[in-house]
Parts: structure tokens; C-alpha cells; sequence
């Protein structure tokens, strides 16, 4: 695959680019993205806001489709980031949502809290997620993190697949040399 892309160099805190992926001769997999972003300061609080949309060729059938958007505000000691995305294509047609915010609390430490939904509308898919994440440095390159996760899956009418929803917890020890 030969792949063309371009980007405009930034003005003030916009920047953007377009890229095209030619699949060879026959042409049934060429792939045509676009994306941008836009960074600013708000009263204080850091902005960006980005989206990407993208399309590709699939011979004898739907077109894959993607789009997304997300933000993130930052002021402080938190940050907020909101995501919405878009998949289509012969066999799926998904939507998911997701929201997360960090809070640094001092002292190492920094508490994360998220959720995340997803749906498809062709086989009735669900599944959600929601967690809460701790941070703690405890000494420079040694971190640790506890998480704790709850999801649910919900089958709806996808074959060979199973139901399940539960918590999960997480301790993990990440050492940086």
C-alpha cells in the first residue's frame, strides 16, 4: 500500500492533516483519513479538542467508517477528558461514550475515575465499564496503582458469544530505570 499524507503547518493552536492510502491497481481497499485538533488556554485551563473521521473501501460490500471526537480540559490539579466515537461496516454499527477524570492529590498520589459505553446497534451489543484508579509514587521510577473496574456485557442477539459482568480489582507495581 503506497500512503499519501499532509499536514498544514499549525496556525495559533490549530492543526490538521489528510492522508490517503491507495490499496494497489484494483482499488478495493483505498483508505481516505482526515483529522485535526485545536489547542487553547481558557480562563486559566488548558483546552484541546480533536477529531479524526476516516473511510475505507471494502470491495463488494459496506465501507468502513470511522469517526471520533474527543476533549480534554486540564486546570490544575485535574483534568477531564470526553471521547465520542463512530464504527460502521458490514457487521457492525457502533456508538461509544466514555468520560475520565484525574485529580492529582499531592504527596504522589492521583485518583482516576472513568466509564465507558459501547453499543451496536446491528447485533444489540452492549458493554459498559466503569473503574476508579489510584496512583502513588512511592519513590522516583517506583509507582504503585490500584484498580477497580465493573463491567457488564450484555449479548444481545451476537451469536457465539456469552454474557458476563463482574468487578475486577488490580494491584500493579511499575518500577522506571
Amino acid at each position: 500500500d503506497n500512503k499519501v499524507s499532509y499536514h498544514i503547518p499549525a496556525v495559533g493552536g490549530l492543526t490538521a492533516g489528510i492522508s490517503f492510502t491507495n490499496s494497489g491497481a484494483a482499488g478495493d481497499a483505498d483508505a481516505t483519513e482526515y483529522g485535526l485538533k485545536y489547542a487553547m488556554d481558557a480562563g486559566g485551563a488548558a483546552v484541546t479538542i480533536g477529531a479524526s473521521t476516516g473511510t475505507k473501501d471494502v470491495a463488494s460490500a459496506q465501507d468502513q467508517d470511522h469517526q471520533v471526537i474527543g476533549a480534554s480540559i486540564s486546570s490544575g490539579a485535574m483534568t477531564v477528558n470526553l471521547s465520542q466515537s463512530t464504527y460502521e461496516d458490514a457487521d457492525q454499527n457502533e456508538e461509544t461514550n466514555g468520560a475520565a477524570a484525574k485529580f492529582a492529590l499531592g504527596n504522589g498520589m492521583t485518583i482516576v475515575g472513568y466509564t465507558t459505553k459501547t453499543e451496536d446497534d446491528t447485533s444489540a451489543e452492549e458493554y459498559t465499564v466503569s473503574g476508579l484508579e489510584i496512583q502513588y509514587t512511592i519513590a522516583s521510577g517506583l509507582t504503585a496503582y490500584v484498580d477497580i473496574e465493573d463491567y457488564d456485557y450484555k449479548v444481545g442477539n451476537a451469536s457465539g458469544t456469552t454474557a458476563d459482568s463482574g468487578t475486577a480489582s488490580k494491584l500493579t507495581i511499575k518500577a522506571t530505570f
